[in-house]
């Protein structure tokens, strides 16, 4: 009875201490990995009917930042990709602050660039709720074209391409709409912006419709997109265990999924939503797509 009673507590000591040591790994781990302010690229090649090559580089999830003084490295590392034009996808700024400066800085900053298209996220819609003010007018006065539930045709080297700018849940009955006149807007939005032969780009800040394959047949060529943070805690050899808005253990948080109508792009976003829920080993990132003749 003696030598079993010791053997157990020796068991349990030695439980104890492995479970110590394992939550002190682990707490060292996440310390020391949660994110600074160095931005990585990430590289995606699209292969598509388009006569030329040209570059995009997307921004996402922004969050009113500054991720150095004046922003000085990521103004820098988006000229080195030397991009024919930059993407905004969305949540530029925090919906429940009212300061805009670093957004609108920051879209000054790269309309000195190339061209910027900026397509609005739900921070925007929320921001324009809460403070009854305009931010697309804001936006625009920086120097972007905005697009919400609108497109523009441009011309990029040598390409014809549609670029349209929508938040929510494209092509979902019921969807992100407040009224039976935004929902009247968003398919009238639909309608035009597919009715087309150019190259199509989708600016979707919310990237679920894709990335679940749930939408009807109406071909998009690619959409940008952006909303889950890249997963916010990532872990190594298990992957992302948090984003904002789905919870634990999500799925298809940041990269390229290819669909049978669409290619979308999910990037993980420079900013942060709560600066009390860091960023864990899930670095900013810029997102650098080359569209390619196929």
């Amino acid at each position: 009875m003696q030598n079993f009673l010791t053997s157990t507590l020796k068991l349990i000591k030695i439980t104890f201490i492995t479970l110590c040591l394992l939550v002190g790994i682990t707490a060292i781990y996440l310390l020391t990995h949660i994110t600074n302010k160095n931005i990585v690229v990430a590289n995606y090649e699209i292969k598509a009917e388009v006569p030329s090559a040209f570059r995009i580089v997307e921004i996402s999830d922004y969050h009113n930042s500054e991720l150095s003084k004046d922003n000085e490295k990521l103004i820098k590392l988006v000229k080195e990709q030397k991009p024919d034009i930059i993407v905004l996808a969305g949540d530029l700024i925090n919906g429940f602050k009212e300061e805009t400066e670093n957004a609108e800085k920051l879209i000054r900053q790269l309309s000195e660039i190339t061209t910027v298209y900026v397509g609005d996220g739900n921070h925007e819609y929320a921001w324009e709720g809460k403070y009854n003010k305009s931010i697309n007018e804001l936006y625009t006065n920086a120097g972007a074209k905005v697009l919400d539930n609108s497109y523009i045709d441009v011309d990029i080297r040598g390409n014809l391409v549609r670029i349209g700018g929508y938040m929510g849940y494209y092509r979902i009955p019921g969807m992100v709409s407040y009224n039976g006149e935004k929902l009247e807007e968003e398919e009238a939005f639909f309608d035009n912006f597919e009715n087309t032969d150019r190259y199509k780009i989708l600016i979707n800040h919310i990237p679920t419709t894709w990335v679940d394959w749930n939408y009807s047949a109406y071909p998009v060529d690619l959409v940008l997109s952006g909303h889950y943070h890249g997963g916010q805690w990532v872990l190594p050899f298990i992957g992302a265990v948090y984003a904002p808005y789905i919870g634990i253990n999500p799925p298809n948080t940041r990269g390229v999924y290819h669909g049978e109508y669409a290619t979308t792009i999910i990037s993980s976003g420079v900013g942060n939503e709560f600066n009390n829920i860091p960023r864990i080993n899930n670095p900013p990132e810029i997102v650098v797509v080359d569209v390619k003749p196929e």
